[in-house]
């Protein structure tokens, strides 16, 4: 032993560990505020950067977090490990009861104020507004996308970053629109187009030729086109009833073209019928393939008059409406509870998938309306495309610009690609036919991969067919019945009556005919007895528009409103003027504009009812004869029989507001007129 009563050997390894541990607690006590403050600030670094990173990097992010701060708190004491950091800190807590509790009260009371002012939404910055436009027939798919945008585009503390507005807007409708300056409030023009909608950061076009179209003929110095981004596409397709279907494929071949494809439709005892061009853009790339040749060259004039005669007259012996490819689709899905119209419609994969999903409950059978899709060897399409739009003198235009580039972009990115493809029915980038849970949807199994843009047509190609169109399709004859009964009196909006909102949308709407057109206008009120009174007989349109606004101002609101009676008598006038052979027979409509249900008073005519109507319209069924009401006021086509009565005379029912009742109008007779 030594002199210290220990043995040697102890005595030597304390020396050396004495050494050691002098020489580290020597440092330690020159070095624990720095290894505090680099640690401390490491840990909020990582604090600072949970604000900005994305959902998959804030849980590492939170472990170094915590990592850190427990490394510097241990450099507070003398201590080498945990172990002894567990042991200090609860000696410390023992000594200092008091201290810990109150300071434990004032963390729970913080805790819960903050949780208060996190419930009351003060921690989240307001959100960056963008206004996205999207097309009018599908809207609620790119609606979902937006939502999805929405939901994937918050903060780590679960606030959102954006907020979007989808609306959607019809092809003809936008176009004027961009050319009046989005319906600027302060031009002097009272004429001007009315807002559809908040000035839109992003339009998703159903192709890059309508953003071309609108670039050329229609922006205004308000508004420019800042980028153009191709997110998803459809194919145009000939879609067949099911029950048809087998007997059209027996006769075709996979490389056969649209034309083709069209002339053994036809071998199969199938009619083709398309939407309206002016109305639909599909319809309107459907008739640049209907009007050109192999090799993209016109056809003449006479055949593209007897391609519009034998296309109409499909429409007309099928029951089917003329419009949009929506109401087509939806009004063939009706008339399929059975045997389905031995039709091929001429529409997109994505109108053909979506169509039940858009017609009212009440249509035909799922079975009996389903559609089968046969593509063209070539085939052209819709390319979506996401518009990036910037308008003058605009308020927050910096974060709305960046809002809709963080969209667009996420548009393309595996998460949007699968919304469009699942929710609006569209393909991706890559191509794919749209699929569910199970792989494609039905029907589209072993249907071709067709890439968005693969085949895209010039913008002034569409609008050289647009106007061959217009030469080439048959002449409309339209009776339009104003009611004048003793409702349409009342103030519609501001200083103006009712019947003033009428007159001057009608007067409008004549505008949209052509020189080969003829309309009449006949007004109903009073009894049955005396009512429908003409105030226009049937003459041209250039005629009725020097004309009308004299026969129109006479009118003056009164008595009861014999809409039933009025309709009765307005076919069967249209039917009595077809006395010429079907091949020549117009375009032929009655359009009736309502405020009001049926009251007709007494006498003769009073006892009409809507299946008196509707019975006629069986009977009538090759007449060609198509009604159209528009209604407005306390008239309505949800809630009352008009719309079975105009579906049934193969025409549709609009509601409208007296505000929106010139757009309407302007419309209806953009379908019936073509311009």
């Amino acid at each position: 032993m030594g002199a210290t009563g220990q043995p040697a050997g102890s005595a030597g390894r304390s020396a050396g560990t004495g050494g050691s541990g002098s020489r580290f607690g020597r440092w330690w006590d020159t070095s624990r505020n720095a290894v505090f403050a680099v640690f401390g600030t490491g840990a909020v670094i990582c604090a600072g950067f949970m604000e900005v990173v994305d959902r998959s990097i804030q849980i590492p992010l939170l472990a170094a977090l915590v990592v850190l701060a427990l490394a510097g708190l241990s450099s507070i004491f003398r201590a080498r490990t945990y172990a002894r950091l567990a042991a200090a800190v609860w000696a410390w807590v023992r000594g200092h009861r008091i201290l810990v509790i109150g300071a434990g009260a004032l963390a729970l009371s913080l805790g819960v104020g903050g949780a208060v002012m996190v419930a009351s939404g003060q921690s989240c910055e307001d959100a960056t507004e963008v206004a996205v436009m999207v097309p009018e027939y599908g809207a609620p798919g790119f609606a979902a996308a937006a939502d999805a945008f929405e939901q994937d585009s918050t903060t780590p503390f679960a606030c959102p970053r954006y907020h979007v507005t989808t609306f959607g807007v019809g092809w003809p409708a936008l176009r004027a629109a961009f050319a009046s300056g989005w319906g600027d409030a302060s031009a002097e023009d009272d004429e001007a187009a009315p807002v559809l909608g908040p000035r839109p950061a992003v339009w998703i076009a159903e192709s890059r030729a309508q953003a071309d179209i609108v670039a050329s003929e229609a922006l205004t110095q308000d508004v420019t086109i800042s980028g153009r981004t191709l997110v998803a596409g459809s194919p145009l397709v000939l879609a067949v009833p099911e029950a048809h279907a087998k007997t059209l494929r027996a006769t075709i071949r996979s490389d056969d073209t649209a034309k083709e494809l069209i002339a053994a439709a036809g071998t199969a005892g199938l009619s083709v019928v398309r939407a309206n061009p002016d109305t639909s853009f599909a319809a309107a790339l459907h008739t640049v393939g209907l009007y050109g040749d192999s090799d993209g060259i016109p056809s003449g004039g006479s055949d593209a008059e007897s391609l519009e005669l034998d296309l109409g007259h499909a429409l007309e012996q099928a029951g089917l409406p003329l419009g949009t490819d929506g109401a087509l689709l939806c009004r063939l899905r009706e008339l399929s509870t059975a045997e389905p119209p031995r039709v091929a419609v001429l529409t997109t994969e994505r109108a053909m998938l979506d169509g039940g999903a858009a017609c009212p409950a009440s249509s035909g059978a799922d079975d009996a309306g389903t559609l089968v899709p046969f593509y063209p060897g070539s085939p052209l399409g819709l390319d979506y495309t996401a518009v990036r739009l910037d308008w003058a003198e605009e308020e927050s235009a910096g974060r709305r610009a960046e809002a809709a580039e963080a969209f667009v972009e996420w548009l393309g990115t595996t998460e949007g690609q699968t919304v469009l493809d699942r929710e609006a029915k569209v393909r991706g980038l890559a191509g794919r036919p749209p699929s569910g849970d199970d792989g494609p949807l039905p029907g589209l199994q072993g249907a071709p991969v067709v890439e968005p843009g693969a085949s895209v047509v010039a913008y002034t190609r569409v609008l050289s067919t647009e106007e061959r169109y217009r030469t080439a399709r048959r002449p409309a004859r339209v009776l339009v019945l104003v009611d004048s009964s003793a409702s349409m009196g009342r103030p519609a909006d501001g200083d103006r009556k009712r019947i003033d909102v009428a007159r001057r949308g009608v007067l409008g709407a004549l505008g949209h005919l052509s020189g080969s057109d003829q309309v009449g206008v006949w007004r109903f009120s009073g009894a049955a007895t005396s009512s429908p009174q003409e105030l226009l007989g049937l003459t041209s349109s250039q005629t009725a528009q020097g004309e009308a606004p004299e026969h129109l101002g006479r009118l003056r609101p009164s008595g009861y409103t014999p809409l039933y009676d009025a309709i009765d008598a307005g076919t069967s006038h249209l039917i009595e003027l077809d006395t010429g052979a079907a091949a020549r027979r117009p375009l032929t409509a009655l359009v009736v504009l309502t405020d009001g249900e049926n009251r007709p008073g007494r006498g003769a005519g009073a006892d009409l009812s809507a299946s008196d109507l509707i019975g006629s319209a069986r009977a009538a069924a090759d007449s060609g004869v198509r009604v159209y009401v528009v209604a407005v006021g306390e008239a309505s086509c949800q809630v009352s029989d008009l719309q079975q009565i105009a579906a049934e005379w193969d025409g549709e029912c609009w509601d409208s507001s007296f505000g929106e009742l010139e757009s309407t109008l302007g419309s209806l007779f953009g379908q019936l007129g073509g311009r």
